[in-house]
């Protein structure tokens, strides 16, 4: 889940007609579209250029009591990956809404998110269904800011911890073999300076909902004045306002509630990055130790870095080419791809499955029918 910038579309002047209209299947039926397309071509060239079939590659398959019982596995980490998130919503909403209420946002985040471009996600749609949900505006958009900061730090304490323990060139040494140099030798920096540009994303939070909310607010109205900076003026002025209205909403929070919150999306990413490893687990030819499985935490944070930048609607062929890059040495060989797919229809395309219907079922809640194209708002 969730999204990995700052942008927040919505303001409250905006008409929330405007967002509604996202809800519409034709918004949501195309990107879907595109990205399995993508992702039939991307698996389509990797089986062409080895001479091989989708049959062949399925009937190379293992399937053993083990193989099924990882996988029931990994299903079960993904609930664990959305309770997570949902007992973090629930929390920083003080459980005003309810249980089901939380599912439903989470759901609808996860599934703009998935037909979106990685870098856009779905805070704005979230923060528009917190506020239908009885939540104020500044509340909302509080919640959107507290849980991007908790998934960026999540995300960036994840590589420290595994460097420690694993050797930076087994973590990077698939990516060597790529003939390229974009893709190959060159990752290691490109990596790492990406992490740090992350690393320092972070710290600007802290110092703008935390340490000194005012000052960064004077700071950026400055810079946004300036000339050159006319042309992201109106956005980055509302962003600015929004970062020191979630300041204010965050302030007083008790040591308790930070504490559940951070547990919160601990099991949520937990359970995220388990899924991969109960893929791996289920079809590897060797029995998998906890070296290897750490090994394959710091080479996901190589990979969801990867799927950050992707243009295309929730990383489509760009996450299964990536984990067949990395993964490769892990499983027999030629089941990359495969195994990346069967990653995918855990991990991605649920939320697809799951998005219209949900969709359809909270319009109807929250506004008494579908109104969905009518300009009732």
């Amino acid at each position: 889940m969730h999204d990995k910038n700052l942008r927040i579309a919505e303001s409250p002047e905006t008409p929330a007609s405007s967002v509604l209209k996202q809800f519409s299947p034709e918004r949501v039926l195309l990107p879907v579209l595109f990205g399995l397309v993508f992702v039939f071509f991307t698996v389509y060239h990797e089986l062409t250029k080895n001479g091989q079939t989708l049959g062949d590659l399925l009937g190379r398959m293992e399937w053993t009591i083990g193989t099924v019982l990882w996988l029931l596995l990994g299903l079960l980490m993904m609930g664990v990956r959305e309770f997570g998130y949902i007992w973090q919503l629930r929390i920083l909403t003080d459980g005003k809404v309810g249980w089901w209420g939380c599912f439903e946002v989470i759901m609808l985040w996860n599934f703009f998110a998935a037909v979106s471009p990685s870098m856009v996600g779905g805070g704005a749609v979230a923060m528009f269904m917190l506020n239908r949900e009885g939540i104020s505006l500044g509340r909302s958009t509080a919640i959107v800011f507290t849980v991007l900061f908790f998934d960026q730090a999540f995300y960036i304490s994840i590589p420290l911890l595994v460097s420690m323990v694993i050797p930076q060139r087994e973590i990077f040494a698939p990516l060597e073999l790529i003939p390229s140099e974009m893709l190959g030798t060159s990752v290691y920096n490109a990596f790492w300076t990406a992490w740090t540009g992350i690393a320092l994303y972070v710290a600007f939070l802290v110092a703008a909902l935390f340490v000194a909310p005012s000052l960064i607010n004077w700071w950026l109205t400055k810079l946004l004045m300036l000339r050159f900076t006319h042309r992201w003026r109106a956005e980055g002025l509302h962003i600015a306002n929004e970062l020191l209205v979630a300041s204010r909403d965050l302030r007083d929070r008790s040591t308790a509630w930070w504490f559940k919150a951070w547990l919160a999306t601990a099991l949520a990413w937990c359970g995220r990055y388990l899924v991969l490893n109960c893929v791996l687990a289920a079809f590897s030819d060797r029995k998998m130790e906890l070296f290897d499985h750490v090994l394959v935490a710091g080479r996901q944070s190589v990979l969801w870095l990867v799927m950050t930048v992707s243009p295309t609607p929730g990383s489509a062929g760009i996450a299964e080419l990536g984990f067949s890059w990395l993964f490769k040495d892990l499983v027999p060989a030629g089941l990359a791809l495969s195994l990346a797919i069967i990653w995918r229809l855990i991990s991605y395309y649920p939320h697809l499955i799951l998005g219209i219907p949900i969709m359809t079922h909270w319009i109807k809640r929250v506004y008494g029918s579908d109104i969905r194209g009518r300009n009732v708002i």
